[in-house]
């Protein structure tokens, strides 16, 4: 071979190297723009997020939370077809669109379908080409048809799916379609869509959390309120209940001590009588004698006036409806009972007739055997309010039974003798006048009261009282 040919060889090989050299450093020179882009592409995605998530933070609507997702994913996603932001719906009872990109998509309806498959995923997911179409198979006809009249295209050739969560807890899924662009998404997308995603749920929360708070402070407030009210309405019945006591003290010594005056009294003013009858009408000692019984009259008055201080005056008796008084005491208890965690139960019969009562004396026993049984159920339990008509052998209903039942600690058999003795108690602070001036208001109103108790089971107290008037 001639130096000439082997010249051309050379030129030859140097020529195809020159090729090859200029086609790497276009290949590196594209790669290296590829990469500069993605990096350019990277950073405009890690400033929107967050500047989202700085919106998302100053917002207090979840309207107003939703709409900007929607809004700002399809700007972090250039090309996307369609936005649709779903919600958990706990009426509806699964998820309905709450955000969409495209103002005319109806709003507020049940799930299409891949929303399902979104907030069942534990991460976001890239669905393209058979995944997609798959997904898509699994829907209903009538699914299929609501997302093709909210699409632009059909079908579509892509879609990002991310769940809306915080922890365990889920909110929903945004779903972003990509249309026709079969390669609109790539993988590197799901951190930047699950991020969106997240920092909805986050704001979702926040925003759910602090109208939670409100409300449940408006609640605590309101609780608060009427357990005052309830208290000063329990701590004024205690206090009529205790001044009724020491009335009821002061009337039985009223009626002990006008017992003990009416026979000396009626003596002395028959002595009298008989005296007159044998003076003349014109004696002197006449004149002292009306003295003498116009006084002993002032004091058979006055006798009169202390019996009746210690029993109901008719004027304050009236139809009484047994059941509203209970439901009433009930009502006047409430807040105790519920701080000690006692159920209570009403089994209150509709035969029951109103009968002629003094109200406020038979409410004050009411109260005061309930609240006895609430002393004895310190740790809680259940108190049982009934009421009854006891029939008479071959006569009509005449008297009606009001049992109220509790499961504490019951009576002692030593003490079960004494419960209505006044002044006897086995409370440290009790005056132990409650139960002996309910026994005597129930005295008073014809009726009677009975106790059943076992130790460590409950007790029952029977209240019984007439139909008839007293």
């Amino acid at each position: 071979m001639g130096e000439l040919e082997q010249l051309r060889l050379q030129v030859a090989t140097l020529e195809r190297h020159l090729v090859e050299t200029t086609a790497h450093a276009e290949i590196v020179e594209r790669e290296a723009a590829l990469q500069m882009s993605r990096a350019v592409d990277l950073g405009a995605r890690l400033s929107a997020i967050l500047s989202i998530s700085a919106a998302l933070l100053i917002s207090r609507d979840i309207d107003a939370i939703v709409q900007l997702v929607v809004r700002e994913a399809v700007n972090l996603f250039p090309g996307t077809s369609a936005a649709h932001l779903f919600m958990t719906d706990s009426e509806q009872d699964g998820l309905v669109l709450r955000a969409a990109n495209n103002p005319a998509v109806i709003l507020t309806r049940p799930s299409v379908g891949l929303a399902g498959k979104a907030i069942l995923s534990p991460r976001a997911m890239l669905l393209v080409g058979p995944q997609l179409d798959a997904a898509l198979s699994d829907m209903s006809a009538d699914q299929i048809a609501a997302l093709r009249d909210n699409l632009d295209t059909w079908p579509p050739l892509s879609a990002l799916l991310a769940p809306l969560r915080v922890e365990s807890q889920r909110f929903g899924a945004l779903i972003l379609y990509g249309g026709v662009h079969a390669h609109l998404y790539h993988p590197r997308d799901l951190p930047f869509v699950q991020a969106l995603a997240n920092l909805a749920a986050v704001a979702i929360d926040e925003l759910s959390q602090r109208t939670r708070a409100a409300n449940l402070q408006r609640d605590l407030t309101l609780t608060q309120s009427l357990h005052a009210e309830a208290q000063a309405r329990l701590n004024a019945a205690q206090a009529q209940l205790l001044q009724s006591a020491k009335l009821a003290a002061v009337g039985e010594l009223s009626a002990s001590v006008a017992h003990e005056i009416n026979n000396p009294l009626y003596a002395a003013r028959n002595s009298l009588y008989l005296v007159e009858q044998d003076l003349d009408p014109d004696a002197p000692q006449r004149a002292f004698l009306t003295i003498a019984q116009q006084e002993l009259g002032r004091i058979a008055r006055i006798i009169t006036r202390m019996r009746d201080f210690y029993r109901p005056a008719r004027a304050e008796l009236a139809a009484t409806n047994i059941n509203l008084l209970l439901r009433e005491t009930l009502e006047l208890v409430q807040t105790h009972l519920r701080h000690g965690h006692i159920n209570a139960s009403a089994d209150l019969s509709v035969e029951i007739p109103s009968i002629i009562a003094h109200a406020d004396q038979l409410r004050q026993v009411f109260l005061n055997i309930i609240l006895n049984a609430c002393d004895s159920m310190p740790n809680g339990g259940d108190l049982r309010v009934k009421t009854r008509l006891l029939h008479a052998r071959n006569e009509a209903p005449i008297t009606i039974g009001i049992d109220i039942c509790d499961t504490g600690f019951g009576i002692p058999p030593e003490h079960r003798p004494h419960l209505f003795e006044p002044f006897y108690t086995t409370k440290a602070h009790g005056t132990g006048l409650g139960l002996a001036i309910s026994a005597h208001i129930v005295t008073q109103h014809g009726g009677r009261i009975m106790v059943e108790s076992e130790l460590n089971q409950g007790t029952t107290f029977s209240v019984l009282l007439p139909t008839s008037n007293i």
